[in-house]
């Protein structure tokens, strides 16, 4: 019985040894070197998670009015309306003789007036910009007219403010 306890105390250390070694053997075939998975750097096998289905998935789809929308500022859009609103209502007050001599003076501006052809360009201008621009926007003589015009107006513009602010001081 002293033999045999000794004999089961070494076979139970032998045992107790060779299941220790066991773990030991199953835990490196897990991390592999350094805590790393088996295969990690060499595309071993791996497990991939397929979502349940509580799962929420959030699709993002692109909005079609996005591009034309996001240049569009509502800061810009709302002074827009009021200059568009100044102008139809006020037009006593801007479209007086100083802008009607100032027109006349400059013959690049008074002559493209007089032409029947610069002033359909001019409306389509102002009833569809963007075809009017393909349409016209290589055209040299309507860039210098346009841009002439425009200089025109942003000092009339600018002259009748600067009246009223000396006023309103």
């Amino acid at each position: 019985s002293g033999i045999s306890s000794g004999i089961n105390a070494e076979y139970g250390a032998a045992k107790e040894v060779s299941t220790v070694s066991t773990k030991k053997s199953v835990r490196s075939q897990k991390t592999g070197y350094g805590g790393m998975k088996k295969g990690f750097l060499f595309g071993g096998s791996s497990s991939v998670k397929v979502p349940s289905s509580k799962t929420k998935i959030t699709e993002i789809k692109a909005n079609p009015n996005a591009k034309k929308e996001s240049l569009k500022l509502k800061e810009v859009q709302d002074k827009m309306s009021e200059a568009t609103d100044f102008l139809s209502n006020n037009s006593d007050e801007w479209m007086n003789d100083n802008l009607l001599k100032s027109v006349t003076e400059d013959d690049r501006i008074a002559s493209k007036l007089n032409n029947p052809q610069f002033m359909a360009a001019f409306s389509e201008f102002q009833t569809n910009p963007t075809e009017a621009a393909k349409k016209y926007g290589d055209n040299k003589e309507m860039q210098d007219f346009i841009r002439a015009f425009s200089g025109l107006l942003g000092n009339h513009f600018t002259e009748i403010h600067e009246k009223k602010a000396s006023k309103n001081s």
